[in-house]
């Protein structure tokens, strides 16, 4: 073929250049399948939290005859404990009881003193 021209051993820089575009395309497709499938994980982990979470409420609720406005207004009460109304629990600073100093709430201890603090059920 007459104005064709591959150099020696057969070296094909398109040929390279395509299979690298391959390559990082099937990488790239490979990562975003590992996305969505962690993505669906945390999908389904939220929703069987929120279904046992309503079967908590509920039994609660009827055991105790309270209302759902109770639990609002302690939600609103947890919710306003790191000094913001977000919707959001937050990591709030704990004055420690023996020392007086302020930790941050996800340590188990008084950073200065050394006193346990008391356990969080969801700590």
């Amino acid at each position: 073929m007459a104005g064709l021209f591959f150099p020696v051993g057969g070296f094909d820089p398109l040929g390279s250049a395509d299979s690298l575009a391959r390559q990082t395309a099937n990488a790239a497709m490979q990562a975003a399948a590992s996305q969505k499938s962690e993505t669906e994980c945390l999908r389904e982990q939220v929703e069987r939290i929120t279904l046992l979470n309503q079967a908590l409420w509920e039994i609660v609720r009827d055991r105790l005859q309270l209302s759902d406005g109770d639990l609002e207004k302690v939600a609103q009460e947890v919710d306003l404990r790191d000094g913001k109304q977000d919707g959001r629990l937050s990591e709030h600073p704990l004055q420690c009881p023996r020392c007086g100093r302020v930790s941050n709430s996800r340590h188990k201890k008084c950073l200065y003193c050394g006193l346990l603090f008391e356990g969080d059920a969801f700590g």
